[in-house]
């Protein structure tokens, strides 16, 4: 027989193990256009929780893979040391989009070697990217004009 402060705990258990899942069941906001502004919070912090010196570079690379496909094959679409980026889409489909930071130390003697890349964050991620919700761009092109319009 399960006493009640067993009981208690088990519940407890569920009770948190649904609360943590929640954010996987997070539905992505698919967004329609041809054109999106996106935007991300100034990247202060290395890896490692130390403070980034200010006179380092940091700068953006921005990505973007069709929804389904494998992450590993997005494309680099842009680079900017701005905290926002516009991105416009020329194949239609469903996309999702990603951000990293990278970092070159003041005096590199080597900038292209030198540079530190952090991981990718990406618009369907529930826990660190996407606010308020995951999100997606569909693009898909307007139809043709009418041809042939008259009077019959």
């Amino acid at each position: 027989m399960i006493n009640s402060k067993r009981l208690s705990r088990i519940l407890l258990t569920i009770i948190v193990l649904f609360l943590f899942s929640i954010p996987a069941f997070a539905e992505i906001s698919w967004q329609p256009a041809n054109q999106a502004t996106v935007s991300w919070n100034a990247v202060a912090k290395t890896s490692e929780g130390t403070d980034i010196p200010p006179e380092d570079t940091v700068k953006y690379k921005l990505y973007a893979v069709k929804s389904g496909d494998d992450l590993a094959n997005a494309v680099e679409i842009g680079e900017t040391d701005q905290l926002r980026y516009v991105i416009t889409f020329e194949d239609e489909g469903r996309w999702l989009v990603g951000v990293s930071a990278y970092r070159v130390p003041t005096g590199s003697s080597d900038p292209d070697t030198d540079i530190r890349e952090s991981s990718i964050t990406w618009s369907n991620s529930v826990d660190i990217a996407a606010v308020p919700v995951p999100f997606g761009v569909i693009y898909f092109a307007a139809p043709a004009p009418v041809a042939g319009f008259g009077l019959e």
